[in-house]
């Protein structure tokens, strides 16, 4: 009864939050989204009035469940279709054919001698060339970028709190949990806060919510105007001017689009009921996953066995397959789909905010801001420095929509990709989606890692190993692919770089690749 009375409350402070940004264009201007004022809104009262018939906990429940929710559907989503997918150089693109011929015959030019390695240098420069010019630049750079995020905010949190902790009495602990919030979202947060808290460390939930509300707030806070210095610089992709609609949040009749199709006859079942029920099967396919992982000795295989999200989205992603095979997937729509995932990103976000109680976390209040603050401060100065080098046209929106994803979830990164981008006349928006299979091998190093350590199983210095390595190797990869390459534009001076030309020092500033 308590959670849908929840439920209820957060839609309340969504209509408060939907007036308020009508009426105050300040917000609207800003292009605050109303989860963010909705979960502020009800944040206020659960910490002053309290929300009759319910309690912190119940909101920490629903953001959770919802995370996993997503995060399954997701799996089921059926790929969005397009006119054709990017080619690697020789994967029959005839483009990349003339440039390997061209490579060729500039090889046999240079090969007297047997200079093979020459060939191999410029087979090497051309693959990264190609790389630079299309989606997989951004799709490796922000993949990359978000994996290191796990990485160095977790030694940012477990750093300060080893030097300053002990002033609150809060261990170094807590502070590793900050890429849970920040570079992982809420859901993360509840979800391996939830599994510190089993290993005997009280309140982890509490700590990670609160790094993740943070999160949000400061992801708005530098994005926008960020966003807004960049479009004025004509850093900018497309050209942008904020409507109306946009600045008030809602659409005029002659511009409002159908987003999905009905698959399914109402008299037997709604297509939205179709498409939970599908996710309610993945989810109890993906507890007796869960069980399979429980069957491994040692504290990996109980790890595993209590990340419901993970294993519920290989059970979707199975699910998928079968019901591809079978042809079942006519019946299928992928707007309903995207509008579930939506629909439940906007309510996990309250929720956040919802969830912190200060009769809890206020004891650790100011340590927790400044491990937010000094993690915020170097993500920035690092987003802005990688994100400038990743090679393609678009590098502005996509230093957006990462920046956006490691301080929130990868819907807030979007939400500032709109910014700049709202027809999506660039490629970021679907890049970021591709961007999560980059980081999975940083998923699976650095939140058991973590976990292992807190609950004694790993001591500190292969932490830290494992931290730094991850690092260190993603770092190494972005320089073989070319993704860490020469800068491709400057706010500051509304310094471009053009596509197809080649940069002086003095152009780029004095920098050289």
């Amino acid at each position: 009864m308590s959670v849908m009375t929840a439920v209820a409350w957060i839609g309340v402070m969504f209509l408060a939050a939907i007036v308020i940004r009508w009426k105050v264009r300040f917000l609207g201007s800003m292009l605050v989204p109303s989860c963010l004022i909705a979960g502020i809104i009800g944040f206020i009262f659960m910490n002053t009035t309290g929300l009759e018939g319910t309690k912190a906990a119940d909101y920490g429940l629903i953001s959770g469940q919802l995370y996993t929710f997503l995060f399954i559907n997701l799996g089921l989503t059926l790929p969005e279709k397009k006119p054709g997918p990017e080619r690697l150089p020789g994967a029959g693109n005839p483009d990349a054919g003339n440039s390997a011929g061209k490579s060729a015959h500039a090889g046999d030019a240079h090969s007297s001698g047997g200079a093979s390695s020459a060939g191999d240098a410029q087979s090497s420069g051309g693959l990264r060339k190609r790389i630079r010019r299309g989606m997989l630049s951004g799709i490796l750079g922000m993949g990359s970028f978000w994996a290191m995020a796990y990485a160095f905010q977790a030694l940012i949190g477990f750093g300060i709190l080893t030097v300053i902790g002990g002033i609150w009495h809060m261990d170094r602990a807590y502070g590793l949990m900050i890429p849970f919030g920040f570079a992982q979202g809420p859901g993360q947060a509840v979800t391996y806060g939830s599994v510190i808290e089993k290993a005997g460390w009280n309140d982890a939930v509490q700590v990670a919510m609160m790094f993740a509300a943070v999160g949000f707030i400061v992801a708005f806070l530098l994005g926008v105007p960020f966003a807004r210095k960049g479009i004025r610089r004509g850093i900018a992709e497309a050209h942008v001017e904020l409507s109306d609609s946009l600045i008030r949040g809602f659409f005029e009749p002659e511009k409002q689009e159908s987003y999905g199709k009905v698959t399914s006859y109402g008299g037997n079942l709604d297509v939205m009921t179709l498409h939970i029920a599908l996710v309610g099967l993945s989810w109890i396919l993906g507890i007796q996953i869960g069980k399979l992982w429980g069957l491994i000795p040692g504290y990996f295989g109980q790890l595993f066995s209590q990340l419901l999200f993970f294993n519920g989205m290989l059970a979707a992603y199975a699910v998928r397959w079968v019901l591809t095979r079978m042809g079942f997937t006519k019946f299928m729509d992928r707007g309903t789909q995207v509008r579930i995932t939506n629909a439940s990103t906007d309510l996990m976000v309250a929720a956040t905010f919802f969830a912190i109680d200060l009769n809890i976390v206020g004891k650790w209040v100011v340590p927790i801001l400044i491990i937010c603050a000094a993690t915020a401060c170097v993500t920035w100065v690092l987003i802005r420095y990688f994100g400038a080098r990743f090679g393609g046209s678009n590098d502005f929106e996509r230093t957006l929509g990462e920046w956006g994803t490691v301080t929130g979830t990868n819907a807030t990164g979007l939400s500032l990709v709109r910014i700049a981008d709202p027809d999506n006349e660039t490629t970021t928006a679907a890049e970021l989606g591709p961007a999560n299979i980059v980081n999975v091998p940083a998923s699976y190093i650095v939140a058991p890692a973590i976990c292992a350590f807190c609950a004694g199983s790993m001591k500190t210095g292969v932490l830290l190993a494992s931290l730094l390595g991850v690092i260190g190797g993603y770092l190494v990869f972005m320089r073989i692919t070319g993704v860490w390459g020469k800068k491709t534009y400057d706010v500051r001076t509304g310094w471009k770089r053009d596509a197809g030309t080649k940069d002086t020092k003095e152009q780029q500033g004095g920098e050289t690749e």
